[in-house]
């Protein structure tokens, strides 16, 4: 049996975080593009050798974050490390805040999702078509220091970038990380298993989970350098519409922060209306909240109302589009200006309340031929959090499908039977399975020993997947 030496494994290769040094620029249009092929954008796959690429990408994300961090600086935004009073050689994540934040009246803050680097939101638009700007937090923050605080202050709101994925400390590069990060760290040699992952050692005190992160940024951030009649406007996206939905569901959370969250926008939440527990969040949540998933309707535009629809669950709020049918990063990027306007309209308005909507289809003639009608209750103020209906997914439905074929006689009647008259490939465990059965027998000709026959219609069976199917299928 024979072994390498360490000396003779292939060494863990360096590349240093410079787009210049690695070859690309900044065109004028903001995108990155290669020296040697202006037309090219980032090109991932640099060798076949998965370690070689992941330290380029590496390389290439941190020369990113370093362009990003300046253009924020440059914004009027700073770097502050958490916990408060926390040293850079400390275990601590960084975020970012407006330099006047203590005198701003009214606070947008974002909580983006677990798997991004603090203030980007789409490599994927970084590194492509868009440019850096319209991939990270830049464009979002101009934006918003564009608006009013409102109607009799004319100063921009105040912003904090929180950052949800910067969780992990490294003690050998002394700064937070996030994942892909971490997993990029220098080794001893390009084929060493990655560094292992200590919970008390290796995470930052009172933010070791996105849940501790957001409940300190409201407890601690918001209480001790917010101005004490600041009004809060929150967006979360993904993880971070979760962990919000959730912290604000908690009954003593919402009595503290319902005087002071105008606002909530959940960006790809998974959290449904059934979810919630707390009765006056989920009546606040109708009123001041606004879910948006993907889809590919156009950026703004109504889908459903609280208790959700036919293939969309129901948010315990109006759901709308924002123009990204599959990436939930891509999904701020497109409509960010959306949600700014709404959070606009609702500073604009003390007694603001999201107003009734539903989606109507109506032909040339102006007929109404599908509608979203949910048979609401009139009076909103009456719903309780245990009023939803659960909308379960086709793929989590057990059972089984029937499909029925129909025979000549239109007028057989539908009855329950769980055992008789069952297929073989229909048993599952005790579920009621429909037969079909005539109400009348029809006279039918003489056959053997010249009996009338009773005529039954067997129904189709499709199992689900993933549910009731035998082994192997």
């Amino acid at each position: 049996m024979f072994r390498r030496l360490p000396a003779g494994l292939p060494a863990d290769p360096v590349f240093p975080a410079d787009l210049k040094k690695l070859g690309y620029y900044v065109a004028p249009n903001d995108e990155i593009r290669s020296t040697s092929n202006p037309k090219a954008y980032f090109k991932y796959f640099l060798t076949r050798n998965d370690r070689h690429n992941a330290m380029q990408r590496e390389a290439m994300n941190g020369a990113i974050r370093n362009i990003i961090s300046e253009r924020l600086e440059d914004l009027g935004l700073e770097k502050l490390l958490l916990p408060l009073g926390a040293k850079p050689n400390e275990p601590s994540l960084p975020i970012f805040i407006s330099r006047d934040l203590p005198i701003k009246k009214r606070v947008v803050i974002l909580f983006y999702e677990h798997d991004q680097d603090l203030g980007v939101l789409a490599y994927r638009i970084i590194g492509g078509k868009g440019g850096i700007n319209e991939g990270s937090a830049v464009n979002l923050v101009k934006y918003i220091q564009a608006q009013r605080t409102s109607p009799e202050d004319a100063s921009s709101p105040g912003i904090i970038l929180a950052n949800m994925g910067q969780l992990r400390w490294s003690h050998l590069a002394k700064k937070a990380m996030t994942q892909p990060i971490w997993l990029a760290l220098p080794q001893k040699s390009a084929v060493e298993a990655p560094y292992r992952f200590d919970d008390e050692a290796n995470s930052i005190p009172e933010n070791r989970n996105t849940g501790e992160h957001v409940e300190y940024i409201f407890y601690t951030v918001v209480q001790k350098l917010c101005h004490p009649a600041a009004k809060l406007d929150i967006i979360g996206v993904s993880d971070g519409a979760v962990q919000v939905f959730q912290f604000l569901d908690d009954f003593t959370n919402f009595t503290t922060w319902a005087p002071r969250v105008s606002a909530f926008a959940a960006v790809a939440c998974w959290c449904r209306a059934k979810d919630i527990r707390n009765d006056d969040f989920a009546h606040w949540l109708m009123d001041r909240g606004r879910a948006y998933a993907t889809s590919d309707k156009l950026c703004g535009l109504f889908l459903a109302g609280p208790k959700g629809k036919k293939h969309l669950p129901g948010h315990g709020c109006p759901v709308f589009s924002l123009g990204e049918p599959h990436f939930s990063e891509m999904m701020l990027p497109k409509g960010y200006k959306v949600i700014i306007d709404w959070f606009q309209e609702v500073a604009g308005d003390p007694d603001y309340a999201n107003p009734e909507m539903r989606n109507e289809t109506r032909d040339m003639n102006g007929n109404i031929v599908d509608s979203d009608d949910e048979d609401e209750p009139e009076d909103r103020k009456g719903w309780k959090a245990e009023d939803f209906e659960e909308w379960v997914p086709l793929d989590e439905q057990k059972g089984v499908v029937l499909e029925e074929i129909k025979g000549e006689d239109e007028e057989s009647k539908v009855t329950l039977d769980t055992k008789e008259n069952v297929p073989d490939n229909a048993r599952t465990k005790g579920l009621p399975i429909l037969s079909k059965k005539s109400e009348e027998s029809k006279e039918m000709p003489e056959g053997k020993g010249g009996e009338q026959e009773e005529k039954e219609v067997q129904p189709v069976v499709k199992e689900i997947a993933g549910n009731g199917a035998e082994d192997g299928a």
